[in-house]
């Protein structure tokens, strides 16, 4: 028996699993943070201290790294993302600090995936099988058992939700591919360095200034969403989106559990079995995806 000693290695689905269950929980503490932290406060303001406290995270990094962390062939992109982002950001902070129960709009959330599906067909156009549309009927099935239409109202709250997602699902695209030739490090940077002045024009319109308790959880919020978003994209270039987009799902435990935590929200049965039936078709989405995937890389070239 050697003496060396013998470091484990984990295998590259592992990391990727890890990595996203870590963001997962990251992006649940940022959401439940968003409440407290805007009391008293515009969604606008909100969104542009968790950018700059977001950037300012960064900074010692990217100094360390060097400024060359920040070279990249694909600016455009990385401003199209910021865009996505911002507005993403602006539809989901104002949804959760207008009250909508946080398991609800994580649920709700999980839709991302299904239209990702329908972009990639409508706009990418690429080849959707009917099994794969079936699965995308079947997870707006589960949006209407969690919305409940004409049962109940359909909030502002809730429409922004949506929003989010459809914007989120053209966000995570653009990571995927940014991810072949940039560092999570580049894109994550690259993302604030732009966000921040665009949602600091939009925050002067109403600026009121934060208090110290504001600020704390406005810290707070922002370390979430920053580490969140760097453990996003290592998953992202650590393994296959189809390994770890289905740990993603874990998002659903962490904000069911701070929601109960911080707010006595306890999700109903609705929002169980929508979320349940949402995560179903999703995760048979990746999985066609990544079958597909596998086939064409087997076909000899042509």
């Amino acid at each position: 028996m050697s003496g060396t000693a013998v470091t484990p290695h984990l295998s590259a689905p592992v990391r990727g699993a890890l990595w996203m269950v870590l963001a997962s929980a990251c992006f649940s503490g940022m959401t439940a943070a968003i409440r407290p932290a805007s009391e008293g406060l515009h969604s606008f303001e909100v969104v542009f201290f968790r950018n700059a406290f977001g950037l300012l995270m960064l900074a010692p990094m990217v100094l360390h790294a060097g400024l060359g962390a920040l070279r990249t062939a694909n600016l455009k992109l990385h401003l199209f993302r910021a865009l996505c982002f911002l507005g993403a950001m602006l539809c989901w902070f104002t949804a959760i600090k207008d009250g909508i129960p946080l398991a609800d709009a994580i649920a709700l959330n999980f839709l991302a995936p299904i239209f990702i599906t329908i972009m990639a067909a409508l706009v990418l156009g690429e080849r959707v099988r009917a099994r794969r549309w079936t699965a995308v009927a079947v997870g707006f099935a589960g949006a209407l058992i969690i919305l409940r239409p004409g049962i109940q109202e359909i909030s502002l709250p809730v429409i922004l939700v949506l929003g989010d997602a459809a914007i989120w699902s053209v966000s995570a695209i653009i990571i995927r591919r940014l991810t072949k030739t940039d560092s999570s490090l580049t894109i994550v940077a690259h993302m604030f360095l732009w966000v921040t002045p665009a949602s600091l024009v939009l925050a002067l319109f109403v600026w009121t200034g934060p208090s110290w308790t504001n600020l704390f959880w406005l810290f707070v919020m922002s370390l979430c969403s920053t580490v969140g978003h760097v453990a996003l994209t290592r998953a992202f270039a650590a393994a296959e989106a189809s390994v770890v987009i289905p740990f993603d799902y874990t998002r659903l435990v962490f904000a069911s559990a701070l929601g109960f935590l911080a707010f006595g929200e306890t999700p109903d049965i609705w929002t169980i079995l929508g979320a349940v039936v949402i995560i179903g078709s999703s995760l048979y989405i990746a999985r066609r995806e990544a079958k597909l995937a596998r086939k064409n890389q087997a076909e000899p070239a042509s």
